[in-house]
């Protein structure tokens, strides 16, 4: 079903926007949930699991949105995203032999920079609620989860980053 926009409204700009966003959303959950199976999330896996559970479900979101509008989904720029998530993964934060401390936090970093993307994001969708026929309660609802969300990862990342700078020694036993 299609819905009626609003004639002010260029489609295309609004397929290539959601595009983009669907795109982010993929790589961000991938990231997370990866994430969350790493042994340095520790206490944190479950929310980090959560998480790119609530990314997926959003990301869904914006299909549909694409779908209700009547614009086709573009693959090429998910693939695209799937093949720099997984390039990005090769990064050795310092160390090309063994864990690095600095990965989690940066991994955080990068996770807390999509998520304000994606509410910002939201945020456009609202003010082009009326003109698109989007609903104003549903997007102010995906806003408030993304603030929510962002805080939850500025948790993580506040527990993460004392070990941030932490020499490979630092859990080494000292010799009496």
């Amino acid at each position: 079903m299609t819905h009626e926009t609003d004639p002010r409204i260029d489609l295309a700009l609004v397929h290539s926007y959601l595009n983009d966003h669907i795109t982010g959303a993929s790589a961000v959950s991938a990231r997370v949930m990866r994430m969350s199976r790493n042994p340095d999330a520790g206490d944190d896996a479950a929310a980090l699991a959560q998480l790119a559970r609530e990314l997926r479900e959003e990301r869904d979101v914006h299909e549909s949105t694409a779908r209700d509008l009547g614009l086709a989904l573009s693959r090429w720029k998910h693939v695209a995203a799937k093949v720099a998530e997984r390039v990005a993964r090769l990064k050795p934060n310092g160390r090309v032999l063994g864990h690095s401390p600095l990965s989690l936090v940066l991994e955080l970093e990068i996770v807390r920079s999509g998520l304000e993307g994606k509410r910002l994001g939201w945020t456009t969708l609202r003010e082009h609620a009326d003109a698109l026929d989007l609903d104003p309660g549903r997007l102010d609802a995906l806003i408030a989860r993304s603030r929510a969300q962002a805080d939850l990862v500025e948790e993580m990342s506040a527990r993460a980053r004392p070990r941030a700078f932490g020499s490979p020694d630092a859990h080494r036993p000292t010799a009496a």
